[in-house]
């Protein structure tokens, strides 16, 4: 037995199962139609620049420019699957945001479809875009989010039953029937990649990009999901994708390749050419060897004469001879129709049909994360019986006064605390999926933009009872309807006013310090630390800019107006009626009317700036 000679096998993973599902077509298969026309996407010579600023306490900022691609040339035609690929940071994604228009940063170069120049807003109508980190809401199952999406992106005209034929097909094609009814955020990174792909394929683009689409993903989730997007390819379709380094088995399933090095072209060309091309310099993989970490390898390589070599590579890929022979041999290609731009073009939604189902996905989210909602009616409702224990069973007298005022000052100053500073982060948590929602014409920002106010009116409804109620009958103090509506429209006040702040700035921190500076300002406006009679006239006007002054004077006419008498123990030192408590502080009864219609005005200011302030982000480049 142990003389026996062990012959070498080799598995043939042509007869498993695994590979079936990863193979899945024939590989030489023609594209079986071409749906859009003969399309060729060109871009020759591109270079690209990133603005970099470094900021300095005491001297003026510096500002430098880095070189991300340098005369990258190439060219993808219909039918076929591209993959970019090159070791981290060789410009694999910049050039994929660059020949897909989804960066707003300036480049040099031509960007051509069937050698005719295209515009960034025809590129967003024709392409889709899948990106390597999708975010989206994760409360919603799979199926919500691609009906969602569907019945936003489809065209109007479509009948329901049409979209639904439609989406059970994308369903089928990707393999997805098996998690629809899972929440977003149960759903492994496969999984979730195949329903950012599944929303792109909704409106049928003629070119689909992929950024790192197998990234994250094991062998055989990467595997199906670049034959997947190879069917779709074989439809007729321009499909780029950009690589990291695949799996071996996937590596070959692409038609053409791409490969950079330092944001230069090395390569470009059919992928079983590359062992040729590589072959030229020496470099031969070796067998059972993952040729795409062989390639990677390479091009990352620290040695000197390595790195001699690629360059060398780099300069033969890149001369003018062979850019304008790669260029040229498309130009005959027949010349893209802009007529074909329009029956590309989806009838969008109405708008209240935008609003309905936007408003719809807001509420699902709402309600679904009714853990965070409970312990948000917790803390409110904790934090306003700590605020009013100390001043529980309070007597109508003179004596009790200051701690009445005292009381009302630091349930208005943590009231609008709490409300202001709760809405501070609203957008830095959401804004992302947003943006990138609203760049890509899928509705309009102020559907959002109403949905979500009408959401936090109610909320805010809810909140208030919580917060006022308890500290209300803790302390003693009667209340009616005009109280609760008072309080209301503060809260109302300050969330608008802490979401405006949160829309205007980029940066938390800088919103943080203009709110502190804010704070600090108004709050001895509030009329318990200053006498207002004491101030300029313009100064005294600024009060009504303070939400902590029109706070303590509207409750605070409410609850003393109509106390008539007070019991006086020190005949010397005497507020005998609300009216005079009222006069102390510097409170005027007439004016409670119009402290309500001004935080109304501030409310709709706020939010009017705030939707602005949003809209000027929006013509930002979303992050892909």
């Amino acid at each position: 037995m142990f003389g026996t000679k062990l012959q070498s096998k080799t598995l043939d993973l042509r007869y498993n199962e695994m590979w079936n599902d990863w193979d899945g077509m024939d590989e030489h298969q023609s594209p079986k139609e071409f749906t859009h026309g003969n399309l060729v996407l060109s871009w020759k010579n591109i270079n690209v620049q990133v603005k970099q600023t470094t900021q300095k306490f005491f001297q003026p900022s510096q500002t430098s420019y880095k070189q991300i691609l340098h005369n990258v040339s190439g060219n993808v035609q219909c039918g076929n699957l591209l993959g970019i690929m090159g070791p981290s940071g060789s410009g694999k994604t910049t050039l994929m945001a660059t020949i897909s228009h989804r960066t707003k940063g300036n480049f040099e170069g031509e960007l051509l479809l069937n050698g005719q120049p295209i515009s960034e807003e025809v590129m967003i109508k024709i392409s889709g875009f899948v990106p390597q980190h999708d975010i989206s809401f994760d409360q919603l199952t799979a199926l919500e989010h691609l009906s969602l999406m569907g019945n936003l992106k489809v065209s109007r005209k479509t009948t329901k039953i049409e979209l639904k034929e439609h989406i059970d097909k994308i369903i089928t094609t990707l393999g997805m029937a098996k998690f629809l009814d899972t929440r977003i955020s149960f759903l492994s990174g496969g999984e979730r990649k195949k329903i950012a792909l599944a929303v792109q394929l909704l409106n049928d683009p003629p070119i689909l990009f992929c950024d790192e689409i197998t990234t994250g993903l094991d062998s055989y989730s990467a595997a199906h999901i670049v034959n997947t997007l190879k069917g779709v390819a074989r439809m007729g379709k321009i499909v780029i994708c950009t690589i990291h380094q695949p799996a071996s088995g996937v590596f070959g399933k692409f038609d053409d390749v791409i490969l950079l090095s330092n944001g230069r072209l090395a390569y470009q060309g059919p992928v079983t050419m590359v062992n040729q091309f590589f072959k030229k310099f020496n470099y031969e993989c070796p067998n059972m060897f993952n040729e795409a970490d062989f390639v990677i390898s390479i091009l990352n390589s620290e040695k000197k004469s390595v790195k001699e070599n690629v360059m060398e590579m780099c300069k033969l890929t890149s001369t003018d001879q062979q850019t304008n022979l790669n260029y040229d041999f498309f130009n005959n290609q027949t010349i893209f129709d802009t007529q074909n731009v329009k029956s590309l073009e989806t009838l969008k939604p109405y708008w209240l049909t935008q609003f309905s189902l936007i408003l719809s996905r807001s509420i699902k989210c709402f309600v679904r994360n009714y853990k965070n909602n409970l312990i948000e009616l917790g803390t409110i409702w904790f934090l306003g019986i700590i605020i009013s224990a100390p001043f529980s069973n309070l007597q109508l007298d003179t004596k009790a006064v200051q701690n009445w005022e005292g009381f009302w000052l630091i349930f208005v100053i943590n009231f609008v605390f709490h409300f202001s500073y709760s809405a501070i982060g609203i957008y830095q948590v959401k804004f992302s999926i947003v943006h990138r929602e609203v760049h890509n014409k899928v509705y309009a920002l102020s559907a959002y933009y109403v949905s979500e106010l009408m959401i936090v009116v109610l909320w805010i409804m809810v909140k208030i009872l919580f917060y006022c109620l308890s500290a209300f009958w803790i302390v003693g103090a009667k209340w009616g309807s005009l109280h609760l509506l008072v309080f209301y429209l503060l809260a109302l006040a300050a969330f608008s006013y802490g979401s405006l702040l949160s829309a205007y700035f980029v940066r938390l921190e800088n919103t943080m310090i203009f709110a502190t500076i804010y704070d600090f300002l108004t709050l001895p406006l509030s009329g318990a630390y200053l006498s207002f009679m004491s101030l300029p006239k313009l100064a005294y006007s600024l009060r009504y800019f303070s939400l902590f002054f029109l706070g303590c004077e509207t409750i605070s006419v409410l609850f003393w107006e109509k106390i008539k008498v007070l019991p006086c123990v020190d005949i010397t030192n005497c507020l005998d009626s609300g009216k005079a408590v009222l006069n102390k502080y510097g409170y005027i009864s007439s004016n409670l009317y119009s402290d309500m219609v001004i935080l109304v005005l501030l409310s709709l200011l706020a939010n009017i700036f705030g939707y602005f302030s949003v809209l000027k982000k929006m013509k930002k480049q979303p992050a892909y």
